[in-house]
């Protein structure tokens, strides 16, 4: 056989590779549906993605340091739900394995907070504009509070395309609840004394503080990835109204869920 032969199979099983994999690829062939973007949802708790989880069809479940990931779709958009855990390393990591492993397009944090902001009443809903993590201190150095060396900034933007739709899916799903969009604060603690609601809010001038949004934003925006925080508010910011805390966290995760369910799908 000639040289001339041998090339022309090989461009022949080329071309008959490259057909396989269309077809492969080809919702039509295949009998899945298209579905776009695929989105990473994170709660911190299992009460605040428990509900996505169930909605989901063909699920698949991977265990990967010691997060449980659920792939599969949800009204027929691909999704990937995960509870992190509590705090901004759990949060980071679980951000971080979305992006590298399961190759999400955008990362949705869902979950509750507190309120620094005495318009802003129990029940409603925060959207982030951008994210600090306000327990970062590198001011003997020459940064201002909260500022990061690696990137040198203050607070991480979020997508506006984004945030518009949460914004949106609030209104349209509980027009009776009012929604919010404003930076977002967040610590390795649990606040609630108004001291140091007040001590945030005059430093960062956010909305609310919680514990695992800031480490999200930055390791999406290390990776170029969209993302957005959404927050059911636990208590107001000058403790004028007391809430049973573990009540109202499975109404708030409940609520939540709703919206980041009817934003993916609308």
């Amino acid at each position: 056989m000639s040289e001339l032969s041998y090339i022309m199979i090989i461009i022949l099983l080329a071309a008959a590779l490259l057909v396989v994999l269309a077809d492969s690829r080809n919702p039509k062939k295949t009998g899945k549906k298209k579905t776009g973007l695929k989105t990473g949802i994170i709660g911190a708790m299992d009460s605040e993605v428990s509900s996505l989880k169930e909605a989901m069809a063909d699920r698949k479940t991977s265990s990967v340091s010691g997060m449980e990931f659920c792939e599969g779709t949800l009204d027929g958009h691909d999704v990937v739900v995960v509870r992190c855990g509590i705090g901004k390393v759990n949060a980071g990591s679980c951000a971080q394995l979305l992006i590298n492993l399961f190759g999400v397009d955008r990362v949705i944090n869902t979950g509750v907070a507190g309120s620094l902001d005495a318009a802003i009443d129990i029940g409603d809903i925060v959207v982030s504009t951008d994210v600090v993590q306000y327990d970062f201190n590198l001011t003997p150095l020459g940064f201002v509070p909260g500022e990061m060396n690696s990137p040198a900034v203050k607070s991480f933007l979020s997508d506006e395309g984004m945030r518009k739709s949460v914004v949106k899916a609030v209104r349209e799903s509980a027009p009776e609840i009012h929604v919010f969009e404003g930076r977002v604060c967040t610590g390795d603690q649990f606040v609630s004394s108004r001291e140091k609601k007040e001590s945030i809010r005059e430093s960062f001038g956010g909305l609310c503080c919680e514990m695992e949004g800031g480490a999200i934003g930055q390791v999406c925006i290390m990776n170029n990835t969209p993302f957005v925080i959404i927050r059911a508010i636990s208590d107001k910011a000058d403790d004028s109204v007391e809430m049973d805390y573990a009540e109202f966290e499975k109404a708030a995760a409940a609520r939540c869920a709703a919206v980041t369910r009817y934003m993916i799908t609308h």
